[in-house]
């Protein structure tokens, strides 16, 4: 009894290993059919470059430059690259909440990394009820992140002087809101 035991064993581990081996030299040599996507046989696509800015928001930036030289400017920037998701559970559906949106200008400090504010420069189109909700989306999200929103009309004129008046007051309640922050945890 013990050797028919023991060969039952053994006969079952080598059909087990036969098996196995079988099934993994046919995973390596299974070739993944990729089925062609429209336009992938052109050897140009449909694209060409177009206009990066608005003049109101080329002359805007001129004056953002001219306002707050200390701090880096950077422009028509994703919201996916400024803020991310701290519920890891449900992260995909907040992403898409904020997916193809993106802000005007965006004000950094001097490292590179530290983003300080948002800036929109606004025009007759953000009076669309449609575009008005986006905005408000856009708005929220940026703040539940601790990052304030500054809005600027595109059809007030303002001096360097009042921006960066504007700007330093959202700066300063960035650093209200991390002071906020920094107390709740302690």
């Amino acid at each position: 009894m013990g050797i028919e035991l023991a060969t039952t064993y053994i006969l079952i581990a080598i059909l087990t290993l036969f098996f196995i081996l079988l099934l993994s030299s046919t995973r390596r040599h299974h070739v993944v059919e990729v089925k062609p996507v429209r336009g992938d046989d052109l050897d140009v696509w449909p694209f060409m470059p177009r206009v990066f800015m608005t003049n109101a928001e080329v002359r805007f930036f001129h004056q953002l430059k001219q306002a707050i030289p200390e701090y880096l400017i950077f422009s028509q920037v994703a919201l996916s690259r400024l803020i991310e998701c701290t519920d890891e559970e449900d992260e995909k559906f907040w992403f898409n909440r904020i997916n193809r949106m993106s802000v005007d200008y965006v004000l950094v400090d001097q490292d590179g990394q530290s983003v300080l504010v948002a800036i929109e420069l606004d025009d007759w189109s953000h009076e669309d009820r449609v575009r008005a909700r986006a905005d408000l989306k856009k708005d929220k999200a940026l703040i539940s992140a601790g990052i304030p929103m500054v809005r600027f009309h595109g059809e007030d004129f303002l001096s360097a002087e009042e921006i960066r008046r504007e700007l330093f007051h959202a700066l300063e309640q960035r650093q209200a809101w991390m002071a906020e922050a920094v107390d709740g945890r302690v």
